[in-house]
C-alpha cells in the first residue's frame, strides 16, 4: 500500500481533534507537513516543466542544429551511414536533459528529505544512486530513440511499432535490470508468506519480502508487484518496525485487494471490466501522445525550416511535445489509481472488519511520511495516486456506521457488503 505523498484531514474538524466517530483517524494538521509538501509540489512542477522548455528551446533557438553538426563528426568512425552521428546526438541530448533535471532532483530527493528528517542518506550515496539510475534508464531510452531516428526517414509511423515493442518489453526491463539494480541499493530478503481467502477464488498465498531502507530513510511503504505466478508483496523494514501485527495484517489485506481486483473484479464484473479497459487506454497514452506529436511536427516543419519529421533538428521539439501530451493524461491516470486504492481499502475493511487498525495505519502513514493535511488541488490533480486522508477517514466512518461490532466479519459475508457499494 504505497503511501500517498499528499492527503487530507477531515474537513470542518479542529486540527488534532480525534473522535470516536472516525475511529481515531483524525490527526493534527501540522504546519511542517504543509511546508514540506509545498516545496515538494514546486519541485515536481519544475521537474516536469524545465525539461520541456529546454527541449523545445533547442529546436527553436537552433541549438539542436549546432548539436547535430557536432555529433555528425562521428560519421567518420562509421563511413557509409549516419547512425553513429545520430547516436552521439541522442546521447548528448539525453545528457543535457539529465543535467537540466539534476539540480531539481538534488533538491527534491536529497536536500528537502534531509532537511525535514526523512532521509539519512549521504550526498555521495545519493549521487552514486542517481548516476546508476540515469545510466541504466538513459541507455534503454537512447537505444529506443536511435531505432526511431533511423527509421523515421523510411516512414514516420514506424515510430509506433518501436514504442509498442518497448511497452511489451518494459516488464522484462524492470524484472531483470531495474529491480536488481534497485536491490543493490535497497537489499531485499524473504520475510514470510501471507494467506487470504479471496471470494470466488479460494485461498491465495503470496510471498512477502522485506526491503531494507532504514539505512537511508525513515519512510514506510508497501506495494504488491503483480507478475502472474511471480506476484509478491514488498514492505519496507521501517514499516515492520513501526507497525503492530494487527496493522501489518491490515496492510497485507489491502495488497491482496489489488490481487483480487486484477484476478476477479476486472475479469468478471461489468464495472471492473470497464475499469480494466480504461487502464488499457490510459496505458497507451504515450503512444497517442507520440502520434499527435508527429502530426504537429509535420505541420511545424515548414515554419521551422525543417526537412520534415525525420529531421533530427526537430527531435527535441518532438520529445517535448510527446512528454507534454503524456503529462496531460496524468489527471486521468491518477484518478484511476485512486479508484484502485479505494477498492483495496474497502476490501481490507470488509475482509478484516478492523476499523481501529485501519485508522491507525492511515494515521501512521501520515505522521511518519509527513503527508499533508490539506492537499493542494494542483497536487491532487496531477500527482496524487491515493485517496486523500479525508476520504479514507470517511470510508472508516461509513464502515463503522454500517457494521456494529458483532457484525464485523472475516468471512465471505463481509465481502458481500463491499460488493454492494464498491463496484457499481
Amino acid at each position: 500500500m504505497s503511501s500517498s505523498a499528499r492527503t487530507l484531514v477531515p474537513g470542518g474538524e479542529a486540527p488534532g481533534a480525534a473522535s470516536a466517530g472516525d475511529g481515531g483517524c483524525a490527526a493534527p494538521d501540522d504546519p511542517l507537513c504543509r511546508r514540506y509538501n509545498r516545496l515538494k509540489l514546486t519541485l515536481e512542477l519544475a521537474e516536469i516543466g524545465l525539461p520541456l522548455v529546454m527541449l523545445a528551446g533547442l529546436t527553436f533557438s537552433g541549438g539542436a542544429a549546432a548539436l547535430l553538426r557536432y555529433a555528425e563528426r562521428a560519421d567518420q568512425v562509421a563511413p557509409g551511414g549516419h547512425w553513429a552521428g545520430h547516436l552521439v546526438f541522442l546521447v548528448l541530448l539525453g545528457f543535457i536533459t539529465r543535467l537540466t533535471q539534476f539540480p531539481i532532483q538534488l533538491l527534491d530527493e536529497y536536500w528537502i528529505e534531509r532537511r525535514f528528517g526523512l532521509s539519512f542518506q549521504s550526498l555521495t550515496s545519493w549521487l552514486w544512486e542517481w548516476f546508476c539510475r540515469s545510466a541504466v534508464c538513459g541507455l534503454v531510452t537512447v537505444v529506443l530513440l536511435e531505432l526511431v531516428a533511423e527509421t523515421l526517414p523510411w516512414w514516420p509511423l514506424l515510430a509506433l511499432p518501436w514504442s509498442i515493442l518497448f511497452l511489451l518489453f518494459r516488464p522484462i526491463f524492470y524484472d531483470y535490470i531495474y529491480y536488481p539494480l534497485q536491490a543493490h541499493f535497497y537489499p531485499v530478503r524473504f520475510l514470510r508468506h501471507e494467506t487470504f481467502t479471496l471470494p470466488g477464488l479460494g485461498k491465495k498465498t503470496l510471498p512477502v519480502y522485506e526491503v531494507h531502507v532504514s539505512h537511508k530513510t525513515r519512510r514506510v511503504n508497501a506495494a504488491i508487484r503483480l507478475r502472474g505466478p511471480k506476484t509478491a508483496i514488498y514492505v519496507t523494514d521501517t514499516l515492520i518496525d513501526e507497525f503492530t501485527d494487527g496493522e501489518e495484517r491490515l496492510v497485507m489485506a489491502h495488497e491482496f485487494g489489488h490481487l483480487y481486483d486484477q484476478l476477479h473484479l476486472e475479469t468478471q464484473t461489468r464495472a471492473g471490466i470497464a475499469q480494466a479497459q480504461r487502464k488499457l487506454v490510459l496505458g497507451s497514452a504515450q503512444l497517442l501522445a507520440g502520434l499527435v506529436s508527429l502530426c504537429l511536427l509535420h505541420f511545424l516543419s515548414a515554419p521551422l525550416h525543417l526537412a520534415g519529421v525525420a529531421d533530427l533538428r526537430g527531435f527535441p521539439l518532438l520529445a517535448a511535445m510527446t512528454l507534454g501530451l503524456s503529462h496531460a493524461f496524468a489527471p486521468l491516470i491518477c484518478q484511476e489509481a485512486r479508484r484502485d486504492e479505494q477498492d483495496a481499502d474497502k476490501y481490507a475493511l470488509a475482509i478484516t472488519g478492523d476499523v481501529e487498525n485501519y485508522c491507525s495505519v492511515m494515521r501512521k502513514l501520515r505522521e511518519i511520511n509527513l503527508e499533508e493535511g490539506a492537499a493542494n488541488p494542483i497536487s491532487r490533480f496531477l500527482f496524487c495516486t491515493h485517496p486523500s486522508y479525508a476520504e479514507r477517514v470517511n470510508l472508516a466512518r461509513q464502515y463503522r456506521r454500517r457494521h456494529s461490532p458483532r457484525r464485523k466479519s472475516r468471512n465471505w459475508r463481509g465481502w458481500r457488503n463491499i460488493q454492494r457499494h464498491g463496484r457499481r
